[in-house]
This record gives C-alpha cells, structure tokens and sequence, in this order.
C-alpha cells in the first residue's frame, strides 16, 4: 500500500511539474549513479535512454563542467543562459566501462564524486541494491582525472550520514578521503558530495572549512541571485522518470526530487 501511496504521489507531482512554464538561465546539475547495471536500483539507468540523454545534451551545446558552472554563478552571468552540469556519483566500474566511453564521445565534460574507502576495498559498497558491483580501480580513478573532460571530487571515505557523527569524526572524513583521493588520483580535489544528499547547517560549515563547492539533491535551477556554492541543488535521473530530458530541464524544479529531499529531511 505505501509504495502504491508513494507511486500516485509521484505522479501527481510529475503531472503538476509539467504544468509548470519552461524557465530560462541558470545552472542544472544533474546526478548520475549507474548505466545499464542490471541492478533494481531506481537510479540504474537503462544503456539505451542514457545514450539517447547524452546525444540530446551533446547536441544542445550548453553542457560545461562544474567549475566553469561555479564561475557563471558567481559573476551573475546566468541571464537566458542555461547551463547543464554532468555529475557520477559512487565510483562504480560500471561508469569507467559503460558511461565514460560515452561521454567522451560526446566530448562531455563530467566530475565524478568518489567514495575512497570504496575503492580502497575497505568500505561497502554506497548505493542499496548495488552491493555485488565492482568499483573502479585508482588507475581508473586517475585516468578520469587526467582527462580534460574528467574532474574528481569526493563522496567521503565511507559514505556515511554524516548528520551522526561527532564533529571531529565528521573532519575526519572530509580530510582523510580528500587526502587519499589527491594522493591516488594525482589531482586536486575541490568538490564534495553529501552522502545520500543528506546535510545539515553544522555539516555543510565543516564541509566549507574543506571543499570550495559541495552537491546536494533538490531538484532546483541554481541561479545566481539564489544558489550556495556549498549546497548546490542537483536531480538526481531515475529510471521512472521520463526518458526524454527536455521534460527533465525545462522546468525551474523538479518537483518528485523536491518533495523527496524535503521527506529525507523530515525523516531524519
């Protein structure tokens, strides 16, 4: 009955988002995780649609990375602008083998959030329904970073809630995967993830002592009159959401995404 519950109420709110007028400017990061896995996680996308997601953005020409996003926001330049921001969350082989040749043969610029422990072997796996897949390796890691078109950023060492943890184990988990992460991808490391978009006032102030930009979910066009560098709003793609992503980009929120990240919030 729930899921039932939970199914009609994300379709009211998806039918309520399409009702709602395109909207012009702005940055959009959208969040990744898996492509074509095989897994019953909601957010493995099947191959066919992320191929035909990754041909449309190519085509539009308003794909950038994340710092070229940072810097469109800062100086206001938004305007009739939209941009869009590629994002890979987790670190899984699956992005090295199925999406990256993808992306650079669209010449798509993407920053992939890597949780340390995971690749280190010395932390589970981060996404529920995926625990049998691999993770990349750091000759993996660091061939994402080398790219022109790759940027690695940091999903913690072992992607936990980091709402539960002390203060000082909460640094720790920001500095250790920082270090490891630059150490073994032999690049800078500037961004951050939250562990299951999860956050919080004190959270986001430890994370700001240690990245210059940090991801959430959301659902929302960041913009420059209204955007916070260290709580950026990303939509996460699903695969029950609609495979045509002009229906995903249009609108100034995604609705399904904004009422789940205000459930996650409540329910913490």
């Amino acid at each position: 009955m729930g899921a039932a519950i939970e199914e009609l109420g994300r379709r009211a709110l998806r039918a309520l988002g399409g009702a709602l007028p395109a909207s012009q400017g702005g940055v959009t990061l959208l969040a990744y995780h898996l492509v074509g896995a095989g897994t019953a996680a909601p957010v493995d996308l099947p191959l066919d649609v992320f191929r035909e997601q990754m041909e449309r953005l190519a085509e539009t020409g308003r794909v950038v990375s994340l710092e070229r996003a940072l810097e469109q926001l800062d100086a206001g330049a938004d305007g009739d602008q939209h941009s869009i921001v590629i994002t890979f969350d987790d670190a899984y082989r699956n992005f090295f083998e199925v999406a990256w040749p993808l992306l650079q043969a669209h010449t798509l610029p993407v920053t992939l959030y890597v949780p340390s422990g995971f690749v280190n072997g010395t932390a589970p796996a981060p996404l529920t329904g995926a625990e049998g897949l691999p993770a990349m390796s750091w000759e993996q890691v660091r061939e994402i970073a080398d790219s022109e078109l790759g940027t690695v950023g940091s999903h913690t060492s072992t992607h936990p809630d980091l709402r539960g943890l002390s203060a000082s184990a909460c640094r720790d988990e920001l500095i250790e995967s920082r270090r490891i992460l630059e150490q073994r991808g032999n690049a800078p490391v500037s961004s951050f993830c939250y562990p299951r978009a999860l956050w919080s006032p004190a959270v986001k102030e430890l994370v700001a002592e240690v990245y210059d930009s940090a991801v959430v979910g959301g659902g929302r066009r960041n913009r420059s009159q209204r955007f916070d560098r260290h709580q950026l709003s990303r939509l996460p793609v699903r695969n029950d959401m609609p495979r045509e992503l002009g229906k995903l980009l249009e609108p100034p929120i995604w609705l399904e995404e904004w009422a789940a990240a205000y459930a996650r919030r409540l329910a913490s």
